[in-house]
């Protein structure tokens, strides 16, 4: 015998990859119907989502800033050029996406009223073309986040609905907003141009400067909002992306996105210019700033020198003195060129404190801010604050992808910390030599004061007159070219940025909702959701191979019985009728000659012989539920057993839903019902025989309309199976399903083996749960499971090609008649 039960024994739980994919297999149709009914979600869905559109722009900005109002040109001869400082790119990106300069922009735009027309379940934003325009109050309260319906009567007229409980409104006093939690009804009709005015809002509603016809929207529901342009900007702070388009290049991508694709084009517009205007009007006002210092400079030096030219027009007039000598003009041009090197000398220790003074005020910023004003002509100086201006550069960009403890960071912070020491080192060192380079024009000077000295009054003073006269005449020519280049420079107006391509749409379609991937989503879903269902709730699917008996039961599998369709080749029915008298007989069964289906019912019958070695005993068999096959296993194995020699007997006792017979004459033939209700009083009256097999008895019933409980654990029950166990040797108790009915349970203690059919395909995996609470754990030790219905592929009954097939009548009886 093949056995099952050290299977169980030993807790064996495999997984049966057949057995799942059959699973699959035989929930084709769950997948089919959930896939179709993911995609029509998904096709649902797009039909009814707001597409989104990518709307993309591209800048690109010099970085040398070879344009730059006051970086490109050099002083006079003699003069000294501007240091140019390359622009930090990423810090351009910080700009292109700040907040301050998005609020600007949809400022500019007016981006607080946003439009709609709802066309079915579809509500589209709307911009640039619609009926009518609101003019908002911007003195008065207003409304935010609450849609306004309108709906338009004729040319002239309009009707103003709006329905909230939960609202914000804002004071344009102070800028606060206020939560609002009342009802508010509002429905009024107005004319275009009329002023609308509540407590709680304020605005005109307008037609359109250009003309829309009023039927062009005759089918759609129009409304409005007024949202808080903070929000606004901060929804558009969301979405903006810039990005350059590769490491080496300067040229960037701003991107935004959108349910209006013509909203989107606007502002990336609008965007764009205002960040160009915004860096031209820095730099203007930095130039307007220089200008303004030139010129009060200038009206100073203007002043000095006409004083001296005047002051020298009457000295040479009063003292008639018109040329120098040769010693006093070669004095004047040492003094005027040492006059030029202190000057110069003066500006630059000027300069160097003013880098000090930035670098110290800047040790902790972000970005090296170089002070405005002449440049510096130490090439060691020069290259320590390109250094230093590299290292913040990369801290910058840094700043983008690591967090500020990472090490890299730590390194570049020290790295900056170092430069600037340097860099402080040697601009303090620079001072420090100017000074004494200035000492030593002042002693020089002082040498060629000495010799002037010696001069005829006359001449001492006229040379000191004209020395002064040349200082301011020198310094006003200058100062005079600094200013032309400057005001020329300005005047140029040209940026170090242009806009490359102008805002468009990226692609033909909108980038949601994007429908391959939803359909793919939609499919994976749909073969997810039946998956799942048979992965997490194995219980709920049916039987289909011993390996689920065995992995979810306790119960030894005692049997395999092979299933066999009765519309196949082979098969064969007789029949017969009764002459309703005490040598009554089967009448009506089917004759199956299928060996390998008669094999198993031998199997399980020398199985019971080895679990139970007298030979003899009371066999209970039943199911779950009903159409399991209890019945049919009955009626064969009694068939078996009674071939085998055995006395048996087959006892109906579901009188709830008699089975064992095909058809029961209740007013000629009686059974069980009958003798237990005491109509009849010997048991052998209900006894039937089989005829074609003389070892085989069989006991039926009828419904019964009483106390079926109280029948079944009567004594006369319990007399009548002592008094068969004592006649046959094998008493087989056809039961009622224990799933719906406790008869079964009445009758365990009288039972020596309990078996409980399993039908392929037809019982639950969880009904062998409900088996394992069912039966008491001291009765288990008797109870064992016949797999009903098992594929005859896979059995071990194939021995017909080798050794035939016995040509004994192979007798199977599906049903039993009187």
């Amino acid at each position: 015998m093949k056995d099952n039960s050290g299977k169980i024994l030993d807790g064996q739980n495999e997984v049966d990859l057949k057995s799942f994919f059959r699973r699959i297999y035989k929930n084709k149709y769950l997948f089919l119907i959930s896939v179709i009914g993911c995609v029509v979600l998904a096709i649902i869905y797009i039909k009814l989502a707001t597409p989104v559109y990518e709307v993309s722009t591209s800048l690109l900005i010099d970085s040398k800033g070879r344009n730059r109002v006051l970086g490109e040109s050099e002083y006079v001869e003699g003069g000294v050029g501007l240091i140019e400082i390359e622009k930090n790119l990423y810090n351009e990106i910080g700009i292109i996406k700040s907040y301050s300069l998005i609020k600007q922009t949809v400022e500019d735009l007016d981006f607080r009223i946003s439009y709609f027309a709802k066309s079915g379940f579809k509500n589209q934003e709307q911009y640039g073309y619609f009926p009518f325009e609101v003019v908002l109050n911007d003195s008065s309260a207003q409304i935010y986040g609450v849609p306004f319906e309108v709906k338009v009567i004729s040319e002239n007229k309009y009707k103003l609905f709006i329905d909230a409980d939960d609202f914000v409104v804002a004071n344009p006093v102070n800028g606060t907003t206020r939560q609002i939690e009342q009802e508010l009804n509002f429905s009024k009709e107005y004319s275009f141009g009329d002023s609308v005015k509540n407590n709680f809002f304020s605005f005109i509603i307008k037609r359109s400067s250009y003309e829309v016809p009023v039927n062009s929207y005759s089918d759609s529901e129009l409304s409005f909002t007024i949202r808080y342009i903070d929000d606004v900007a901060n929804e558009y702070l969301g979405k903006v992306d810039v990005n350059n388009i590769d490491v080496q290049a300067s040229i960037f991508k701003i991107v935004s996105e959108g349910a209006n694709v013509a909203k989107e084009k606007a502002f990336l517009e609008k965007l764009t210019e205002n960040y160009i205007h915004n860096e031209l009007g820095s730099r203007n006002k930095i130039a307007s700033g220089k200008e303004e210092f030139i010129r009060n400079q200038l009206h100073g030096i203007s002043d000095s020198l006409s004083k001296f030219e005047v002051r020298l027009e009457e000295f040479k007039k009063d003292k008639k003195a018109v040329n120098l000598s040769a010693t006093a003009t070669n004095a004047l041009g040492q003094t005027n060129d040492l006059q030029m090197q202190s000057a110069k000398l003066k500006m630059d220790i000027g300069y160097y404190n003013a880098v000090i003074n930035s670098v110290e005020n800047n040790r902790n910023s972000d970005e090296f801010i170089m002070p405005s004003g002449i440049g510096i002509e130490d090439p060691l100086i020069n290259q320590n604050i390109l250094a230093l201006k590299q290292l913040y550069d990369e801290r910058s960009k840094k700043k983008f992808f690591v967090t500020s403890n990472n090490q890299e960071m730590t390194i570049l912070n020290k790295q900056v910390q170092g430069a600037t020491e340097v860099l402080l080192n040697n601009l303090r060192s620079a001072v420090q030599s100017s000074r004494i380079a200035l000492g030593g024009l002042n002693s020089r000077m002082s040498s060629i004061d000495s010799q002037i000295s010696t001069l005829p009054t006359t001449e001492f003073e006229l040379l000191n007159i004209q020395r002064q006269r040349t200082l301011y005449e020198n310094l006003f020519n200058y100062l005079s070219q600094e200013l032309a280049k400057t005001g020329i420079a300005r005047a140029e107006n040209t940026s170090d940025t242009r806009v490359l391509d102008e805002a468009r749409m990226e692609g033909t379609e909108p980038i949601k909702p994007q429908k391959t991937l939803l359909f793919a989503l939609a499919i994976i879903l749909g073969l997810l959701l039946p998956l799942v269902k048979i992965i997490l709730w194995p219980s709920e699917a049916v039987i289909e191979n011993i390996n689920q008996i065995l992995a979810n039961s306790e119960m030894p599998v005692i049997a395999n019985i092979v299933h066999y369709d009765s519309k196949s080749k082979g098969s064969k029915l007789a029949k017969s009728i009764s002459n309703g008298n005490a040598d009554k007989v089967f009448g009506t069964y089917s004759e199956i000659a299928l060996w390998k289906q008669k094999e198993s019912f031998r199997e399980l019958g020398a199985n019971l012989k080895l679990i139970n070695s007298s030979g003899k005993g009371v066999i209970g068999i039943t199911s779950i539920l009903p159409e399991e096959g209890k019945t049919y296993n009955a009626i064969n194995l009694g068939i078996t057993l009674a071939e085998a020699g055995k006395k048996t007997i087959i006892v109906d006792t579901d009188l709830r839903n008699p089975s064992l017979v095909e058809r029961l004459n209740e007013a000629e033939t009686k059974g069980l019902s009958n003798y237990l209700t005491g109509e009849i009083d010997n048991y052998k009256n209900i006894v039937y025989s089989h005829k074609k097999v003389s070892n085989l008895k069989f006991i039926p019933t009828s419904v019964l309309q009483g106390n079926v409980h109280e029948l079944l654990s009567s004594d006369k029950m319990t007399g009548l199976l002592d008094s068969l166990k004592h006649e046959y040797d094998y008493v087989i108790l056809d039961t009622p399903a224990v799933g719906l009915v406790s008869d079964f349970l009445l009758l365990l203690d009288s039972m020596d083996i309990n078996l409980f059919v399993v039908r392929r395909n037809i019982s639950k995996v969880n009904f062998l749960e409900d088996l394992d609470q069912l039966i008491p754990s001291e009765k288990k030790k008797k109870s064992y499971i016949i797999f009903n219905g098992a594929l005859k592929k896979g059995n071990r009954y194939g021995y017909r090609s080798k050794y035939g097939v016995n040509q004994e009548e192979q007798l199977v009886d599906e049903k039993l008649s009187i």
